[in-house]
């Protein structure tokens, strides 16, 4: 007979796993307990020695669905003779949480059949959760994760879910967001001016919402980690009233499908897509459209691929079941670079104007928590945006920390890390901080994700751009240390790929913007890169910027001045450009003569926008990344037929590649060539010529390794092709996987530097050239 004392780390609270040790505990004849504190599960196990190894083999082979253990702690402990096997309150904790609550996750089957079934107590409740599904972060104040922890605790248990909460052998015990039509919240639908319809604890306004969807309304509805606007996707006029009153002339909407099957009717969906869109997180994922696309034109305009979810909750799954339509438009409710809206007063103040009918319930959103973005390139999964279904889960590090440090993120798609020993807990997506609301949202999520974890960092790491508001935030809050942003983007990628923490990689960092110690915006870089410092070695053609930040929104902007170094004032005044008015281009060209407001990139994204303009696909950036992401879309189906030269030059003893000969090349095959061959030409040319600088440094430098990370790097004909010719070399090749490629990753990057800034020599390690 003996007694141990486990400590259970990882996704352990919120998925029924202590039940799940109750029961075990109980076939193997052991006594003790088993109990929610602030960093895991505790166990204490007295018995037959042979039994508690059963136990322990059957705790990690068994363990619910939903849970994962990252770690175990076990310890032999003195035998207090107990008489049978309980299951104990939560004990509050101020300790450092290595256990977190889990995601928000998809509505169990179990639960979807119930709430179908005609003769069950909880037919059409659209809350029907257990144990195995349902909301948690969105929902969680603080730990322990307890129903008085949550915004569940507005609604009384009644007789009947009481009773199943308290069985151990019931699978709602202590599900936490349990509830029936009798206790639980209730849905509300309201007409524009916030008049109330219906009210219904069943499926009453949401079978009356279909209806007024499939008449062409523009609706709000409110989900898990916020407010959402449904449209029809066939019909042009609804979708148009909502393009004009939110602002997005051209950005996509996503859809939501009613199942699979549908999806597979309007899109190309591979296994590994197949896999990603139905896991129970239920992300989005962006496919390729399919031959038999039918949407409007307004959905995803100008685009090859689309954003697809289908229904995680209960509410999703009635409306879908009272819709005629298999698909709508399931948008964030939010205007443009503001968090999306999650309460329900804050709904009639903000989308007054937008919506024609609001169908809110009054459960609370404690933490707003966008959908997670995913996109399959080269057969593996980018995360474009990660949250819902995916945050709180901290990762592993490959390596313990000393310090704590927090990121803040840089300006757009910002998240929020915290790095503690060997975990990283990232964020939910947060925005663009260059508004106001979305800087107070900022501060908001780093407050609670301390407050969640119980780590408070002395230290900030934050990108080295000095007007970022995040940047001034981490200065004016902690210790900071400013963390060059390509550098935190490759460290991130190495932390993705469990790289040591003396490890070295050529790393291609290619992105739309990212300012560089010299002052200059960089964006196409080779560098040489460990935790605590990096070289950059190599580089895209430094170009001019006309108008600075303005040749980003307009890039007709960077085609002129790039092809201002190689095409006489006659000949720039032939090439066909869109601006905003007849002389702009003009000025625009003695503005470069005089060199008078014009900065300097390196980057990537300024060099596709300004091939983007020279084809005629975009002259106005409406959306972060729009001229370049509909230059892929431009490019599918084409081939190389410019064999563009591919040849380099030194700047600054920099080895640089000739991105004038590039553009000028693809001016040169206007008229001559299509556009979709032109755009492949482009994409082709700059991915070699990436590949080949990446495997020059990599040679010199005799690193093995060689990864990419960056905006730039979701484009899949670009990324495969650097993949290809790298591997073709001898050299390993490393993509993300779990962390974004984009800029909201670029937190952990952050985090991790300035944890280990202590161990570098000087203040700031960098080169900018060997």
């Amino acid at each position: 007979m003996g007694c141990k004392r486990l400590h259970i780390y990882g996704i352990v609270q919120g998925v029924g796993f202590r039940p799940f040790v109750y029961r075990l505990a109980h076939e193997c004849g052991l006594k003790g307990y088993v109990l929610n504190f602030g960093n895991g599960v505790e166990v204490l196990i007295e018995g037959d020695e042979e039994q508690m190894e059963i136990f322990l083999h059957d705790l990690k082979t068994k363990k619910p669905p939903l849970s994962r253990i990252d770690r175990i702690e076990i310890k032999t402990a003195p035998k207090i003779n107990f008489s049978d096997f309980t299951i104990r309150e939560s004990e509050k904790s101020n300790r450092i949480e290595s256990s977190i609550i889990p995601p928000d996750v998809h509505i169990c089957d179990e639960c979807l059949g119930e709430m179908l079934d005609l003769n069950d107590r909880r037919y059409h409740h659209p809350f029907t959760v257990c144990t195995n599904c349902g909301p948690r972060y969105t929902m969680v104040s603080h730990l322990p994760y307890d129903r008085q922890n949550t915004t569940m605790v507005d609604f009384p248990l009644c007789k009947l879910c009481s009773e199943e909460y308290a069985s151990p052998m019931d699978r709602r015990y202590h599900a936490q967001p349990t509830c029936c039509s009798d206790c639980g919240p209730k849905t509300m639908l309201y007409d524009d001016a916030g008049a109330l319809v219906i009210e219904s604890d069943r499926s009453d306004a949401i079978v009356r919402t279909a209806e007024l969807l499939d008449e062409g309304g523009v609706i709000a509805i409110k989900g898990v980690g916020g407010i959402h606007i449904a449209v029809k996707v066939t019909d042009d006029a609804p979708l148009l009233r909502l393009r004009k009153r939110l602002g997005r002339d051209e950005q996509p909407f996503a859809v939501m499908a009613r199942d699979l099957h549908t999806a597979k009717g309007f899109a190309l969906v591979n296994q590994t897509e197949e896999q990603v869109l139905t896991s129970y997180r239920r992300p989005m994922v962006v496919l390729d459209k399919s031959g038999e696309y039918y949407f409007s034109e307004l959905v995803a305009p100008g685009l090859h691929n689309i954003g697809v979810m289908l229904p995680y909750t209960g509410l999703h799954h009635l409306l879908f079941r009272a819709l005629k339509e298999p698909t709508c438009v399931m948008t964030s409710a939010n205007l443009p670079r503001r968090p999306m809206v999650k309460d329900n007063a804050v709904a009639f103040e903000k989308l007054n104007g937008i919506v024609d009918y609001y169908l809110l319930h009054n459960r609370r959103i404690a933490n707003r928590a966008d959908d997670t973005v995913a996109r399959v390139v080269c057969g593996r999964t980018k995360f474009i945006r990660r949250s819902r279904g995916y945050v709180p889960e901290p990762i592993v590090l490959p390596f313990v920390l000393e310090k704590d440090a927090l990121g803040v993120g840089a300006e757009w798609d910002v998240t929020i890390s915290i790095v503690h020993d060997d975990w990283a807990y990232l964020s939910q997506y947060v925005g663009n901080t260059r508004e106001i609301e979305t800087l107070q949202y900022h501060n908001e999520v780093v407050e609670h994700l301390k407050r969640l974890t119980r780590i408070s960092p002395d230290i900030y790491g934050c990108d080295l751009h000095p007007l970022f508001n995040t940047t001034r935030y981490a200065m004016e809050n902690a210790k900071s240390v400013k963390v060059q942003h390509h550098h935190a983007h490759l460290v991130s990628l190495m932390i993705d790929n469990g790289l040591s923490i003396d490890s070295e990689i050529v790393g291609i960092a290619v992105d739309g913007v990212g300012y560089g110690p010299d002052g200059t915006i960089w964006g196409g870089e080779i560098i040489v890169a460990g935790y605590g410092d990096f070289t950059r070695c190599a580089s895209l053609e430094t170009q001019p910027m006309p108008g600075g930040d303005l040749a980003a929104h307009y890039p007709s902007r960077m085609a002129l001045g790039i092809l201002n170094k190689v095409l006489s004032d006659d000949e720039l005044a032939k090439v066909k450009l869109r601006f905003k008015h007849e002389k702009e281009k003009q000025i625009i060209i003695e503005q470069l003569r005089q060199d008078v407001n014009v900065m300097r990139t390196t980057s990537t994204g300024r060099v596709l926008d300004a091939v983007s303009a020279l084809l005629g696909i975009t002259y106005y950036r409406s959306y972060e990344g729009e001229p370049a992401m509909k230059l892929e879309s431009a490019a599918r189906g084409g081939k190389d037929v410019l064999d563009i030269p591919i040849r380099f030059k030194t700047e600054d003893s920099r080895r640089v590649l000739d991105t004038t000969q590039v553009l000028l090349s693809v001016y040169d095959g206007l008229g001559t060539y299509s556009k979709s061959d032109l755009a492949f030409s482009t994409e082709d040319a700059i991915a070699t010529g990436l590949a080949e600088l990446a495997i020059d440094v990599a040679k010199k430098q005799n690193i093995e390794t060689v990864g990419i990370s960056g905006g730039v790097s979701y484009n899949a004909h670009i990324t495969r092709r650097i993949w290809e010719l790298v591997e073709e070399r001898g050299f390993g090749f490393i993509m993300h996987d779990r962390i974004p490629n984009g800029d909201g990753g670029i937190s952990l990057g952050q985090a991790i530097v300035a944890s280990l800034r202590k161990h570098v020599q000087s203040h700031f390690l960098w080169k900018i050239f060997i």
